[in-house]
């Protein structure tokens, strides 16, 4: 089973599925990006940095599917999460998540929802990105409440909603969450 995280930037979906890793010993689906390495990311462990030439080529030859561009950057996954006989769980932006799941078996989306979207957007500024960036991912988090809301389509698409208190009671009720979807499959 594949369990994905989704919800606007500062969310609280890389430390969720870091805990969810570390405290149900889930697999973390590693993606492939030509995103820049942030400061505190490893390679290879919370994501596969690559050039596109390097993703594009992967695709071609099948070992990468489910190729998205956000920001200017392209994501995709590897091949061997199609239909996974392990448990693992990915961050998944809210747009791919009806893609995703057509090109990709047993999967269980949930969708993250900030207690207050002001934490999110200062969780974005601690991310010290390039003012541009950041003005466009603030622009984002903005236009991504503003869809969610209005996009009942958009919305059926993800299994669950989670309410973020940022606070260790929503952490346990992440990993109690994922512990019954687990459990089910």
């Amino acid at each position: 089973m594949i369990i994905t995280l989704s919800g606007v930037t500062g969310v609280g979906k890389s430390f969720y599925k870091s805990e969810i890793v570390k405290n149900l010993g889930v697999e973390n689906l590693v993606i492939y990006t030509t995103r820049p390495k942030r400061e505190n990311e490893i390679a290879g462990i919370d994501k596969n940095f690559a050039t596109l030439e390097e993703i594009n080529k992967k695709i071609e030859n099948g070992s990468l599917f489910a190729a998205y561009t956000m920001c200017g950057e392209t994501y995709a996954y590897d091949s061997k999460y199609k239909n996974p006989a392990i448990n693992s769980v990915t961050e998944l932006h809210y747009e791919w998540i009806s893609d995703f799941k057509e090109k990709a078996k047993n999967v269980y989306a949930i969708y993250m929802v900030p207690s207050n979207i002001e934490i999110a957007k200062e969780e974005l500024r601690k991310r010290n990105l390039p003012n541009d960036v950041y003005l466009k991912r603030l622009q984002e988090i903005e236009e991504h409440q503003k869809r969610i809301k209005e996009d009942e389509k958009l919305r059926n698409c993800f299994d669950t909603v989670f309410y973020n208190e940022y606070n260790k009671e929503s952490l346990q009720k992440m990993l109690e969450l994922v512990k019954k979807i687990m459990n089910k499959n």
